[in-house]
């Protein structure tokens, strides 16, 4: 019976906060702990986000090589060989909390961060709340809401990328082709495995 009574307390718990998360969600107020990589938290108002520009210019960077033709690999090498620190090893040099772990290697970047950064909307200036969810408070799974679930806020901090740059961005990643080893593109790229 007592477990019974803490099970209810800990859920009519976390009907609270879920109610008070969606409204925050709802006003626009970013529901992130951290900023993204490219921003800082403003030490006036840790609600507001500035640019933060050593890693505003890496973002810059990349979006143009995407512009050019080159894959998230591709980057990725681009990145390493020029030897720039990735958005964790970055953040903890400035000393700021990050959820992931150090890594061995400070300047490998993997391409599948290149993606996250290139997939971010936030970096057109805008905030985007309610991304992913998760079923109950037993039930830790990250499961991501539908664009159409997500509610997006314009102009909530300054833009690193135009929005008319981010959308062609995503038109390239949607048709990108794969180059063989000799530089040529198949005319199946993309369309057989």
């Amino acid at each position: 019976l007592r477990n019974w009574f803490n099970e209810f307390y800990a859920r009519d718990t976390s009907r609270k906060i879920r109610a008070v998360k969606k409204a925050q969600g709802e006003r626009g107020k970013h529901l992130t702990v951290n900023a993204p990589y490219g921003y800082i938290k403003d030490p006036e108002d840790p609600k507001r986000w500035i640019v933060d520009e050593d890693a505003a210019e890496v973002v810059k960077q990349i979006f143009t090589m995407c512009m050019e033709g080159r894959g998230p690999s591709q980057i990725a090498k681009e990145l390493t060989s020029r030897q720039v620190l990735t958005p964790t090893a970055y953040h903890q040099k400035q000393g700021v909390p990050t959820p992931n772990k150090p890594n061995a290697f400070p300047h490998h970047w993997y391409s599948s961060t290149v993606v996250t950064i290139l997939e971010r909307r936030e970096y057109t200036g805008c905030t985007v709340n309610f991304k992913t969810y998760t079923n109950s408070i037993w039930d830790k799974k990250k499961r991501y809401n539908t664009p159409e679930q997500q509610s997006v806020f314009y102009g909530t901090h300054p833009a690193l990328i135009a929005e008319e740059i981010f959308e062609k961005v995503q038109k390239i990643r949607q048709s990108r082709k794969r180059q063989t080893r000799a530089g040529h593109t198949s005319m199946f790229s993309g369309l057989a495995y």
